[in-house]
C-alpha cells in the first residue's frame, strides 16, 4: 500500500492543475461543515476524548458506542474521520491486520483526538464550539445571499418574514441552541481575556452593556472581587438573569441611557449594529463614564487587508454572517478608532488580541 501511496504522491501537477484542484476543493467545502456537524451530534469527539490523550480507536470501536442499527456504521464513521483527519481535527495511524493465505493484508485505520479537535469537546470551564450547529434556517438564508447584494435590506427577515431575534423567540429550540453556543464561546474568550488583559485593575465600578445573563461579568468579578458590577440589558433578559455576588442587574435600553460607572464594557455588541447605532451607543457610554473613565470593547477585529491566514478567513466569514443575519458588520482597528473619536473619546488603544481574531480595545474619556 505504501508503494502505491508513494506512486500516487509522486505524480507532479502543473501550476494550473494545482490551482484548479484548489478551486475544486473549495467548491465542495460545504461537505466538511455537514460532516463536522454530524460528528459532533454523534459525540465522536467526546468518545475519542474519553479514550485518553494518546489513545487511538478504530471506527468499529467508535461505532460500537453509537448504538447504531446500521451494519455499515463503522465504514461510514471511518469515511467521516478520514475527512476530519484531512483538516487536522483527528489524528490517523494505520495498522496491518492479519493477512489471508495469499499474504494480502487488510489495513485498519485508528483515530485519535488532535489539538484542534479538542475544541469540540466540553472543557473544564464548560466552553466548547460543539453547540455551533448547521440549521435549516441558516442554510436557507445563505441560499439568498445574491439577493442581498442586488436588493439590500435585512436578508434573514426577507427569507423568514421576521428579524432573527423574533424568529428565535418563536422557535425556543433555536434560541436554546444559540444561547448555549454563545455562552460556551463566551466562557472560552472571557477566560482568555482575563488571563491576558490587565485593564480591569483599578476599576471600582463596571457596567457590562448588553451583558445578557451576567456570565461575562461574573467571570471578571470572580478575579476582581473589589469591582462593583452592573449587568445591563433589556428588561426581559434581566428577568431571567441569575443572582451573582457583587453584581446588580439593571434592565433598560442602551440606546436611551447607560448606567454611570468609571468603567463600561461591551462584548460582542457593536458588531450587531450599523455605524449610526454604534455612534449613538458610544456617545451614551461617554456621557455615563466618570472623568478619566474608559470603555472596554471586546470584539472581532478585521484585518486591514485580506490575508490567507485562518484568522483573516474566519473574521471575513463572521463579517458576512453579520451582513446576512442583521445587516451589521465587523470592523477594522482603524474603523474602531475613527468611531471612538467621532463619539468624543480622547484616545483609543488596541490592547491585545485573543486567538488573533478578538481584540480588546480601550476608549478613553
Amino acid at each position: 500500500m505504501s508503494s502505491l501511496v508513494n506512486q500516487v504522491s509522486s505524480f507532479s501537477m502543473s501550476e494550473e492543475e494545482e490551482a484548479f484542484g484548489y478551486a475544486w476543493c473549495l467548491r465542495s467545502s460545504d461537505v466538511f461543515s455537514y460532516v463536522l456537524d454530524a460528528a459532533i451530534q454523534l459525540g465522536i469527539f467526546d468518545i475519542l476524548a474519553k479514550a485518553g490523550p494518546d489513545a487511538h480507536l478504530s471506527s468499529y470501536e467508535i461505532a460500537s458506542q453509537l448504538h447504531a442499527n446500521n451494519p455499515d456504521a463503522p465504514s461510514l464513521v471511518d469515511r467521516m474521520l478520514r475527512l476530519l483527519a484531512c483538516y487536522d481535527l483527528v489524528t490517523c495511524v494505520s495498522r496491518n491486520l492479519e493477512g489471508d493465505e495469499d499474504g494480502n493484508y487488510k489495513v485498519e485505520r485508528l483515530y485519535g483526538l488532535a489539538l484542534p479537535g479538542k475544541s469540540f469537546v466540553r472543557d473544564e470551564n464548560g466552553g466548547s464550539l460543539a453547540a455551533f450547529t448547521v440549521s435549516k434556517a441558516k442554510m436557507e438564508v445563505w441560499l439568498h445571499l445574491k439577493d442581498l447584494v442586488l436588493e439590500g435590506g435585512n436578508l434573514f427577515e426577507k427569507v423568514h418574514g421576521m428579524p432573527v431575534y423574533q424568529y428565535m423567540s418563536l422557535n425556543p429550540e433555536s434560541a436554546r441552541t444559540f444561547d448555549t453556543a454563545m455562552t460556551n464561546l463566551s466562557k472560552i474568550i472571557v477566560n482568555k481575556v482575563i488571563e491576558r488583559y490587565q485593564g480591569f485593575e483599578g476599576i471600582t465600578s463596571l457596567v457590562d452593556v448588553g451583558g445578557g445573563y451576567g456570565i461575562t461579568l461574573n467571570l471578571i468579578i470572580s478575579k476582581y472581587p473589589s469591582i462593583r458590577g452592573i449587568n445591563y440589558d433589556m428588561p426581559h433578559v434581566i428577568q431571567e438573569a441569575p443572582s451573582y455576588p457583587g453584581i446588580e442587574h439593571i434592565g433598560g435600553d442602551m440606546f436611551s441611557m447607560v448606567p454611570k460607572a468609571d468603567g463600561i464594557m461591551m462584548k460582542d455588541v457593536l458588531h450587531n449594529w450599523n455605524d449610526e447605532c454604534c455612534l449613538k451607543l458610544l456617545k451614551n457610554c461617554y456621557e455615563a463614564l466618570a472623568e478619566k473613565g474608559k470603555v472596554i470593547v471586546t470584539s472581532y477585529v478585521m484585518f486591514e487587508e485580506p490575508e490567507t491566514s485562518n484568522a483573516a478567513k474566519f473574521i471575513s466569514q463572521m463579517d458576512l454572517i453579520m451582513a446576512a443575519r442583521d445587516g451589521a458588520k465587523q470592523r477594522t482597528e482603524n474603523q474602531f478608532k475613527a468611531m471612538s473619536m467621532a463619539a468624543g473619546f480622547s484616545n483609543f488603544q488596541l490592547k491585545c488580541r485573543i486567538f488573533n481574531v478578538v481584540g480588546v480595545m480601550e476608549f478613553y474619556k
